[in-house]
């Protein structure tokens, strides 16, 4: 039946004659226009099957091109004559073969002969097939086309690699990209020279030290194998970085000009001290996941200043975005900052999440810190961070912290020389303090008949805590971020009292009125997703000309709680 498909056109198209001039040479040119790129669907891509219906002569080019029959998947590797035809008719290309699980082991072996002409090989975890039975299969083969090697395991716990002292029978003189995951194996296993991509990732750290163990644990191979990497463009190693003794590694220096993109995790002491060995482009884009140590130290911060020397060497880079996360529930402390802004100067509000990918960025930094118990642990690691990272020239702030965070950061002193902002959004209550340091300081005079909403005591809005609201050094009228536009807002509840007198609405009304006063009008003013009264919202829209609100009035539990106190 499978030949019959593949012999006979539709009835009217096998009538038609040859295209003229058609000669075999450019039908194969037109036909080889079809074959699938690297990453494609083979349910949606059936160009070739086409191709064979179009006319005999058409038909018959198509068959006899071996580029259309070298691409492997799930979906077309199912079927073992189909498979079998599909590889006679590849006869010697270089073959794609992307195998994910329930492909059993009989059709593994159809293709173990062809994998010295496989150009790229992905092969992830058959539960039904253990790792070693997979690799037995295609480990005992040479492999001197292969380009493109990923091999993952879906096993909670990673697995190790038993086959021999490389991933195949003999060199890998043309692999370019090797990415592996929950899989242990010998640095010495990775070829040298020509690589530009290295993705090695495990699901979690180990807790020993010892070779014997974790072989990624070796120290000195890792260090060969970067240093004899100078093609890597890049580079991510998750959870398999080797302790790095004091006395081993002093004053070693690894040079990865060509490095754009850099992913370390794992212990904040490994994350550091494998980073500080790096020699990189200052317009390298890195993504840094610290954990904590074992063994509690003081100082999980310690990649700050390396970070810092990064950024200024040899030209000086500048953030334009920066967004910040505290989730205590969470236990995670983690910054993304970029040289580009987002898209829109108002965000979309559900468009964006904090650890969205900046692949569209010149240059982006995402740091995290995991498994943060302490408050100010993260206190400090945020002011650190503002204070080594380029931040000067930053223009977009965004705060995501849904718990309110005792004692508040002292938000005036850590961004005091963010001059240029212009838009800022927070996230949850935990950013109240922020909202109370862009209040500018009261004048000496008030307007007369001027009355509060609730609760005036005749000194001036305190809506600081512990004193956090106007820390910056400034002339008596300057506000935080002078140059601040717009305010978004989410995920607040707007009658939640502040200092015990003034509730959020208060804070943001005087501060508008505040600002515009102290000629640093708010234009632009966002509320989503808040529990705010319809008056209350429409008071704002009164005073900020750019007024938008998703008419959520809420339903928490504080409403609820004042409406039972006035029926009482």
């Amino acid at each position: 039946m499978l030949r019959n498909v593949l012999s006979s056109p539709c009835s009217r198209a096998a009538t038609r004659s040859p295209q003229s001039p058609s000669s075999p040479r450019r039908s194969s040119r037109v036909s080889s226009a079809s074959t699938p790129p690297r990453s494609y669907s083979p349910i949606m891509w059936l160009g070739w099957v086409y191709i064979t219906h179009v006319c005999r002569h058409w038909r018959q080019v198509a068959l006899d091109d071996s580029t259309l029959w070298t691409h492997f998947s799930t979906s077309s590797a199912q079927n073992k004559d189909w498979i079998a035809e599909q590889l006679s008719r590849a006869r010697n290309a270089p073959l794609v073969i992307e195998l994910h699980p329930w492909v059993g082991k009989n059709t593994i072996s159809l293709f173990t002969p062809h994998i010295s002409h496989t150009r790229e090989l992905c092969l992830r975890n058959m539960p039904s097939i253990p790792y070693s039975t997979i690799m037995q299969e295609v480990s005992t083969q040479k492999a001197p086309a292969l380009e493109c090697l990923e091999l993952h395991s879906s096993n909670a716990f990673p697995i190790k690699h038993l086959s021999g002292h490389s991933f195949f029978n003999g060199p890998l003189p043309k692999l370019r990209i090797l990415c592996v995951s929950q899989i242990l194996f010998p640095w010495s296993f990775v070829p040298r020279g020509l690589l530009t991509q290295l993705n090695v990732t495990l699901s979690a750290e180990g807790l020993t030290s010892e070779p014997e163990v974790s072989p990624h644990n070796n120290l000195d191979q890792l260090i060969d194998l970067l240093v004899n990497c100078p093609a890597l463009e890049v580079l991510t190693l998750k959870n398999c970085l080797p302790p790095t003794p004091s006395e081993s590694s002093g004053g070693q220096t690894i040079h990865l000009p060509r490095l754009s993109r850099l992913c370390l995790g794992g212990s904040s002491s490994r994350v550091t001290n494998v980073f500080k060995m790096l020699k990189l482009s200052s317009s390298t884009t890195l993504r840094l996941n610290c954990m904590p140590e074992f063994v509690a130290t003081p100082n999980e911060h310690l990649i700050l200043p390396f970070l810092s020397a990064h950024f200024n060497d040899p030209t000086p880079i500048e953030f334009r975005s920066f967004k910040l996360t505290q989730d205590y529930e969470d236990l995670v402390m983690s910054i993304v900052a970029s040289t580009s802004l987002p898209t829109s100067p108002v965000p979309h509000w559900h468009a964006d999440d904090i650890q969205a990918d900046t692949g569209d960025a010149e240059l982006s930094l995402s740091l995290s810190f995991l498994r943060v118990r302490d408050f100010d642990m993260m206190h400090t690691i945020v002011k650190r961070a503002c204070e080594v990272l380029p931040l000067s020239k930053l223009e977009f702030l965004y705060i995501f912290s849904p718990i309110i965070m005792i004692p508040v950061i002292n938000w005036g002193e850590v961004f005091q020389h963010c001059i240029e902002v212009t838009t800022v959004q927070v996230y949850g209550h935990g950013s109240i303090s922020l909202l109370a340091a862009l209040l500018p300081p009261p004048q000496r005079s008030h307007e007369k008949g001027h009355k509060w909403r609730r609760g005036d005591n005749a000194r001036g809005t305190q809506f600081n805590n512990n004193g956090n609201t106007n820390c910056v050094s400034a002339p008596a009228h300057a506000p935080m971020f002078p140059k601040l536009t717009s305010l978004l807002l989410e995920m607040l509840f707007f009658d939640i009292l502040v200092s015990g007198t003034y509730d959020i609405f208060d804070l943001i009304l005087e501060t508008v009125k505040r600002r515009k006063a102290t000629k640093t009008p708010l234009t632009t003013l966002c509320i989503e997703q808040c529990q705010i009264s319809a008056e209350e919202a429409s008071e704002l829209e009164k005073v900020v000309p750019d007024f938008r609100w998703d008419h959520n009035e809420g339903s928490g539990e504080a409403g609820d709680e004042d409406e039972d106190g006035e029926d009482e």
